[in-house]
């Protein structure tokens, strides 16, 4: 995240849940970047929310980790509902590690990956634009910054494939 941060120079952070204590050290690090965050399934004895919902350039953004809505590696779950009843347009989870982009009805949801433990291709993050009240655009990164693709080496038996 740190070598993230100081390529993309961000304007806010969503940590996603896991780890919520690498959120604190962020939050110490860069005390004048806004690291907005949640607790994951793994975060235990932390006083923060589950969720939350924050607005960012004219956007309403509901995030939360994923596993109290039900997220799964093919699906959000109730994400997108729980954003919509809440008036959010972007919603952002984590849980399966696992890239997801798609729309939902008015909502678009994202989960950016992993960029520490990823499940599937690459370590990876997201770069969003947001301006004039909408999301301009979605783009996920892999961990030196380079566009994101599924593949990626895996060591066989007998070397990398």
């Amino acid at each position: 995240m740190y070598d993230a941060i100081e390529r993309e120079c961000p304007d806010a952070v969503f940590h996603l849940g896991d780890c919520y204590e690498d959120a604190c050290d962020l939050r110490r690090s860069y005390p004048s970047l806004p690291v907005y965050a949640v607790l994951g399934n793994n975060d235990w004895g932390q006083d923060a929310p589950t969720q939350a919902v924050v607005r960012v350039g004219g956007v309403s953004v509901y995030f939360a980790h994923g596993h109290r809505e039900g997220a799964t590696f093919a699906s959000p779950g109730r994400l997108p509902q729980h954003a919509a009843e809440k008036g959010c347009t972007l919603a952002l989870y984590g849980h399966t590690h696992v890239v997801y982009h798609e729309r939902h009805g008015a909502v678009e949801v994202l989960n950016p990956g992993s960029i520490s433990l990823p499940r599937s291709g690459p370590a990876s993050y997201a770069r969003l634009t947001i301006a004039d009240g909408a999301v301009q655009a979605v783009e996920i990164l892999d961990a030196e910054g380079q566009p994101w693709t599924r593949e990626r080496k895996t060591k066989r038996r007998w070397g990398w494939k």
